[in-house]
């Protein structure tokens, strides 16, 4: 008979508190993200009814009134706006959203203005700071080329900030655009009626520093504050405002040069540093990602995390691309219902039938340098048929790499005498797609963070 003494009591009532807690952290670690279905026509807010909109028309919410306090701002490069703005303007301005535009440089475009979002800061923050050498040269030499231009880029959108606010007191949502972003805005509008623009909100895809900073929504996925969360920026902003009749003259206390520093042109720094000063007027990210994405339809990781969620956003998309988006949307089966990644896996998919020289379908989770994958194409596509999860390969060189996600990925030159092939197991993209039906529904994930 086995004596309960009090040491083994004790034992067995700290095994028992450690085994409660490691089970929810583990199913936390490998639970399925939760999420809402995404209304095909949400409910009507209790504070006022919404139009009747008519999804899947063009502009459907802007022709229906349903977004006329909803305001889209811009963030150009002085170069952008000679160089990109008029390729992109077609597709920016077809549904005549409120839109705002900012520079470093005061500028004209279409009748629209284009405000200078450094020309109000107070002159300590420019002084011994050689990245306003470059916002100098250029508003004294009256050009827009400057090869270092890219470090104002940083500073702007502080600023920004405050005269938003100023110009456009009434709106309700503000959304913060690049001219490579794109929006399904549908979706937008369904997404936002689910939350009251009184409230403190700022909705993005979560960036994760390697630092101990903050989480950051990617700007070029879009960035959305609703009027809640900037009556809170701006009463922050008082702190360090000398003058509450001109916006736009301080930078919230951040020292942005010294915040920066390690960060090039490729880095969202101005990003990062908007992320820290919503935290200080206590305003944390929700992440929703992949809704809000970072990237375009030809390199999403089509998957299991990238399935039946609505799509809201992509980014780095060419001229051509809005093109080809709007011509394949006015084409949809059922355009009133939510788009979705499982919809837009559509758009690739007939691409994804032989391999394509001169091509990377950016395959990334498992690599083989030299040995038998790594001496041909052949023996690389036998590497993924032994691998059970691998839906792609690519070759190059002596180098096979294999994915467990679909994507499409981008031209690949030859470099030298290395030269990239890329495939697809279609039987196993079939197979995916067998087991995965048709959604019930476009997914709402719930933020994280």
């Amino acid at each position: 008979m086995v004596r309960l003494t009090l040491t083994r009591l004790l034992c067995t009532a700290i095994f028992s508190c450690i085994f409660l807690l490691l089970v929810p952290v583990s199913n936390l670690l490998h639970r399925e993200r939760g999420f809402d279905v995404l209304l095909d026509r949400p409910p009507e807010p209790s504070d006022a009814p919404s139009p009747e909109v008519s999804f899947g028309q063009e502009c459907a919410p802007f022709v229906a009134g349903g977004m006329q306090r909803l305001t889209v701002i811009m963030k150009l490069g002085a170069t952008d706006v000679v160089s990109k703005l008029p390729a992109h303007w077609h597709h920016l301005a077809r549904c005549k959203p409120d839109l705002l535009f900012f520079s470093d440089r005061k500028a004209a475009y279409n009748g629209f203005d284009i405000v200078d979002a450094l020309g109000s800061l107070r002159p300590e923050y420019k002084y011994h700071n050689p990245d306003f050498n470059v916002y100098d040269r250029m508003q004294d030499a009256n050009t827009t080329q400057d090869p270092e231009h890219w470090k104002l880029d940083r500073y702007m959108l502080l600023p920004m900030m405050e005269l938003t606010s100023h110009l456009r007191p009434d709106s309700q949502w503000y959304v913060f655009v690049e001219l490579d972003t794109y929006f399904n805005w549908d979706n937008l509008y369904r997404f936002l009626l689910y939350f009251d623009h009184t409230t403190p909100y700022y909705f993005g895809s979560p960036v994760w520093p390697r630092t101990k900073k903050p989480v950051f929504a990617h700007g070029g996925s879009g960035i959305v504050l609703s009027r809640g969360a900037m009556s809170k920026l701006m009463a922050r902003g008082r702190m360090f405002a000398r003058n509450h009749y001109f916006p736009g003259t301080h930078l919230f206390g951040k020292d942005i040069s010294k915040e920066c520093r390690g960060w090039d042109e490729k880095m969202r720094c101005g990003d990062k540093i908007l992320a820290q000063v919503l935290k200080d007027a206590g305003i944390p990210l929700r992440g929703y990602w992949p809704m809000f994405n970072g990237e375009k339809h030809s390199t999403i990781r089509f998957g299991r995390k990238q399935w039946c969620e609505a799509v809201i956003s992509l980014s780095t998309l060419q001229e051509d691309d809005f093109t080809a988006i709007q011509h394949w949307e006015s084409a949809r089966y059922r355009p009133s219902q939510p788009l979705t990644f499982e919809e837009l896996f559509s758009y690739i998919e007939p691409s994804l039938r032989a391999p394509i020289e001169d091509w990377s379908n950016m395959s990334e989770d498992i690599t083989y340098t030299g040995g038998p994958a790594g001496l041909s194409l052949e023996s690389c596509k036998a590497a993924c048929l032994e691998t059970r999860r691998c839906m792609q390969f690519e070759h190059f060189g002596d180098t096979c790499r294999l994915s467990h996600d679909i994507r499409f990925g981008h031209q690949q030159l030859p470099e030298g005498n290395i030269k990239w092939t890329s495939g697809w197991v279609m039987e196993r993209i079939g197979a995916f797609k067998a087991a995965h039906p048709p959604c019930e529904g476009a997914h709402l994930v719930h933020a994280y963070p």
